[in-house]
């Protein structure tokens, strides 16, 4: 969002950012995603608008009254950098949008499993308005409109870009290796997964 505004009604992201108290590059993701109203110069130098900083920081109105709720998953235990970097992200979207966090719940599963007891566990409270994820397949890989439409919440994604491949590989892994227990037994159906798996991944020659 591109803004005509006078000199003095923009600030720098750094100096907006440090007044939400989110990380800089948290900021400019939530900027080029169009979530922030901005200001870029004929140089390319962007600016916060001091009118939307200040109905969030400062001198703004109280805080939303809306409860939330994180939810953050990850496919693999091996990358639990990555699920404690959702649930920063998730925390600073919700400070910087004025949400009471009642609940965070993160989880190691695959998208496409459907027995994931905390998120089950979630999907029955009542305690909150709006649940928070960072990306649609954090919350499912496939029917995310159907909870949009039987969740007695609102469902909130911060980030619209395209699941990392590493992620969908996991889930890919976790198909095959179903398929594979039922015809070869369990033992060997990890086996036979990871050679489909590094088959897949061979140039054709």
């Amino acid at each position: 969002m591109l803004l005509c505004m006078e000199q003095h009604a923009r600030v720098k992201v750094t100096v907006a950012a440090k007044r939400l108290g989110v990380n800089p590059w948290t900021l400019r993701r939530w900027i080029y995603a169009g979530k922030v109203p901005h200001i870029k110069t004929d140089t390319g130098r962007v600016f916060v608008t001091t009118a939307w900083l200040d109905t969030q920081v400062g001198d703004a109105p109280a805080p939303s009254s809306q409860r939330c709720a994180l939810y953050a998953r990850e496919s693999s235990r091996d990358n639990k950098a990555g699920l404690a970097s959702q649930l920063d992200g998730l925390r600073a979207y919700a400070t910087a949008k004025g949400y009471q966090i009642v609940h965070v719940v993160s989880e190691v599963a695959s998208g496409m499993n459907d027995e994931r007891p905390k998120l089950h566990a979630l999907l029955k409270l009542s305690d909150f308005d709006v649940l928070l994820v960072e990306h649609k397949e954090r919350l499912s890989r496939f029917g995310f409109r159907w909870f949009e439409a039987l969740c007695p919440f609102r469902l909130e994604v911060i980030n619209i870009a395209e699941t990392l491949s590493n992620d969908l590989m996991e889930d890919l892994v976790a198909i095959v290796t179903s398929f594979a227990a039922r015809l070869y037994g369990q033992r060997r159906g990890r086996q036979k997964t990871l050679a489909a798996i590094k088959a897949l991944q061979e140039p054709t020659p």
